[in-house]
């Protein structure tokens, strides 16, 4: 086994156990043993647990912005956004564990939570990009567009965040109107800001 193949292992067993005891019950003996290796071939891939679960979160994040991505373009900004939140709230349905990560947890370790900030920042910088490929708006704002972009970007952000942290308690509403409404909450604003011509 190649040392990324047993990095995937140690991962794919410390999400077990971190998902059945909790982060703070979670030993990384527990995690080794899961794995089927030793506890010092586990340190010699992560040298402590919060490294461990840093490598877990950045792997999630990875997992989510790599299928965001890779979704073809749209004909329109309205199918843009639409497409982009579906996408988003479909990979959170079908990744439990990294919902949880991303969206539902707050780092307590600063190691975890610089790679939780990095992950933020990553997406930011992916919706800026979806937002440059809306047509001209017509800001009131005196900003250089990629500017303006980068600050609509951020309040997206925020507001996808903030609807998948309430649907994590509230799983009776079905993923369909979720993403409905969440394409409400950001298509409303940004689709009276696109200009006629345009």
């Amino acid at each position: 086994m190649s040392r990324e193949e047993r990095r995937e292992r140690i991962l794919a067993a410390a999400a077990r156990v971190f998902a059945a005891s909790g982060y703070d019950a979670a030993g990384m003996r527990e995690v080794a043993t899961a794995a089927g290796i030793s506890t010092p071939v586990l340190y010699d891939h992560f040298p402590s647990k919060a490294a461990l679960y840093a490598g877990l979160l950045e792997s999630e994040v990875d997992s989510l912005l790599a299928g965001w991505a890779a979704l073809p373009p749209s004909d329109t900004a309205e199918d843009l956004l639409r497409g982009r939140v579906a996408a988003i709230f479909a990979w959170m349905e079908a990744n439990e564990r990294g919902w949880r990560m991303i969206f539902a947890e707050t780092p307590s370790d600063e190691g975890v939570a610089e790679v939780h900030r990095r992950g933020q920042a990553r997406a930011t910088g992916q919706l800026t990009e979806v937002f440059a490929q809306v047509p001209g708006l017509a800001l009131t704002a005196d900003l250089p567009r990629d500017r303006a972009n980068e600050a609509l970007a951020e309040a997206a952000k925020s507001a996808l965040n903030a609807i998948a942290t309430w649907w994590w308690s509230n799983r009776d509403i079905p993923r369909e109107q979720v993403v409905a409404l969440t394409t409400d909450l950001l298509w409303r604003g940004l689709g009276a800001l696109i200009q006629e011509d345009t």
